[in-house]
């Protein structure tokens, strides 16, 4: 599925969207997820936001309910919309958690393709 980026782009400028992943699309919503505050932002192709009921349904909600619940989590950690989720940000974090005593144990998974 080729990701649309479309909807997020219009509503938080390209730059409020270097932490997002695209992670798919579901009754004609786009589903964002942030890298770093772990919280989905659901679109649909006006940039309408939704969330998710009990029964796995989508019910419309006010745009600022919908980011506000994605950006909580990343004020209480001192960062934005605009910290990218890269490779630098990870090895950042997984500094700071060795530092504080946490073991960090991640596992690549080569593709197929990749040769390796």
């Amino acid at each position: 599925m080729e990701p649309n980026w479309k909807p997020l782009e219009s509503r938080l400028g390209s730059a409020r969207c270097a932490g997002f992943m695209f992670m798919g699309r579901a009754n004609g919503i786009n589903q964002y997820k942030h890298g770093i505050s772990r919280r989905y932002l659901f679109l649909d192709d006006e940039g309408h936001a939704y969330r998710t009921t009990a029964s796995g349904a989508f019910r419309r909600i006010p745009f600022r309910e919908a980011l506000r619940r994605v950006e909580a989590p990343l004020k209480e950690i001192g960062e934005s919309l605009r910290t990218p989720y890269d490779s630098g940000y990870i090895q950042r974090k997984d500094a700071a958690l060795r530092a504080a005593g946490i073991d960090v144990l991640r596992i690549r998974i080569a593709s197929e393709d990749s040769g390796c």
